[in-house]
């Protein structure tokens, strides 16, 4: 039972969970909204206004139902470049309303946004060409942890929030606050694990700031690890065993090339294999004079033979002419 304790996911620390969280806390944020707003009876001007004052909400929900699909698991960081956008643009919204209408509660908001916009930016963009080419290992950013950036976020929220009830005296503000706040906590949550998972997943990203306890404690393990090897070469004198044998081997290899030349001497053996080398050069060149007056008596006898035969077929000729003489004399008679 305690293993499987133990391998169980607490419900803030599954990203499944936060998304399905964060699809209903915007379902009701959409609902109580235009619930507390809309008093018509007119479903086209219900649509409409659904439309103008929760779009970013819905383009929210809509990024975060495509993750449930295989599309958007497929496409993750196509889809993380729509959300930075939107997410953008409210950072700009909130910034215009600022400047037009300068508050604690517009200051709260701007601050807020710009926080999420720097983390998503430096989470949603990690292992992509824009974190290689725009080199965003290196922005200072980069070097806040994400415990910083999630807890930021909770205490703005919850400040921004207690500034709200404080302002507010609708009852419907006071609920769309807390939705809101609650939604903040949530979707900082959901990058927070995002990011938990590229830190202990996906260690090949060349991150500055989150990953200074792994190189620390890396580089504590290879000094340990190096003093140990020294230690125990110290302890027992393996560099002076290594030279001994080293020289050893050295002696033992003059020893034997020494005794090696003694014998050669000793025995005569270069002499021996310049007799022998001289013996068989001269074994050779006996063969080859053999082997030439053989083929000089075969020429020799087969020109006697061709001569012979000569010969002998001049005579035959000539006995003949005397024959037929012969002949010819004994028919005249």
């Amino acid at each position: 039972m305690s293993k499987k304790k133990n391998t169980e996911i607490k419900w803030f620390d599954s990203g499944n969970i936060i998304t399905s969280f964060i699809i209903g806390i915007i379902a009701l944020i959409i609902i109580c909204s235009q619930s507390f707003a809309v008093s018509s009876n007119n479903t086209f001007q219900m649509f409409g206004s659904v439309i103008n004052h929760n779009s970013i909400y819905l383009l929210v929900v809509v990024y975060f139902i495509i993750l449930k699909t295989n599309f958007g698991k497929r496409y993750f960081n196509y889809c993380n470049l729509l959300l930075i956008f939107l997410y953008l643009l409210t950072t700009i919204t909130s910034f215009l309303t600022l400047i037009q209408s300068f508050s604690l509660n517009t200051v709260l908001l701007f601050v807020i946004n710009f926080v999420l916009i720097i983390y998503l930016f430096h989470t949603m963009f990690r292992d992509t060409r824009v974190w290689k080419e725009f080199k965003l290992g290196k922005s200072p950013f980069n070097e806040l942890s994400n415990d910083w950036y999630f807890y930021t976020l909770i205490f703005l929220s919850l400040f921004l929030l207690s500034v709200n009830l404080i302002s507010t005296i609708v009852i419907g503000g006071v609920v769309i606050s807390i939705l809101d706040t609650i939604y903040i906590i949530f979707f900082g949550r959901y990058i927070y694990l995002y990011r938990e998972f590229l830190d202990y997943y996906k260690k090949d990203i060349n991150n500055i700031g989150n990953f200074d306890n792994i190189k620390e404690s890396i580089k504590n393990t290879v000094e340990d690890v190096t003093e140990k090897v020294n230690d125990f070469c110290e302890d027992n004198k393996i560099d002076e065993k290594f030279d001994k044998l080293k020289d050893n081997v050295k002696n033992t290899m003059e020893d034997v090339t020494e005794k090696i030349s003694d014998f050669i001497e000793e025995n005569k053996i270069d002499e021996k294999m310049n007799d022998l080398k001289n013996k068989v050069v001269d074994s050779s060149n006996d063969i080859l004079k053999k082997v030439d007056k053989i083929k000089d008596n075969k020429s020799s006898n087969n020109h006697n033979n061709k001569s012979n035969k000569s010969n002998n077929s001049k005579s035959n000729k000539s006995n003949n002419i005397k024959n037929n003489n012969n002949k010819k004399k004994g028919d005249n008679k």
